[in-house]
């Protein structure tokens, strides 16, 4: 695909589930490495975690997602993201209500026949928690 492409997948997340859904085919991997999360070929779990990105009172809480870079072509790429948030409650065990973070992390994409088979995305969760306050 493209960076065009690319800002386009991102941007469903907030609030364009079923959209973002019909991009994906029956047949996909897809990780999270840092939640240590795997989901194959099944689109009700994938559709569940995105759910979570989902913002029901965006005046108390947003997922802002941003591709500012593309590497590859329409059957395997790679880009670079950011991801800002003002969370509602605790992220990742920590008390983060009300607390906007920002980060970056990077997606390996391929596709087949136009949908996408694989989904491999890594972020820095170093800042969040620097920004939440459990690091230093």
């Amino acid at each position: 695909m493209n960076l065009q492409w690319s800002q386009y997948w991102i941007g469903l997340f907030a609030d364009r589930t079923d959209e973002l859904m019909s991009l994906y085919s029956d047949r996909f991997e897809f990780e999270d490495v840092n939640f240590d999360l795997r989901i194959n070929n099944d689109l009700a779990a994938l559709r569940q975690f995105f759910s979570g990105f989902v913002i029901e009172e965006p005046n108390k809480a947003y997922n802002r997602f941003d591709v500012f870079d593309y590497v590859g072509d329409d059957k395997l790429g790679s880009f670079q993201w950011t991801w800002e948030a003002k969370h509602a409650g605790d992220f990742l065990g920590v008390p983060a209500a009300g607390k906007i973070t920002k980060t970056r992390g990077v997606t390996v994409m391929g596709w087949k026949d136009g949908k996408i088979i694989l989904e491999r995305s890594i972020w820095d969760a170093a800042p969040v928690l620097r920004q939440l306050g459990a690091i230093s």
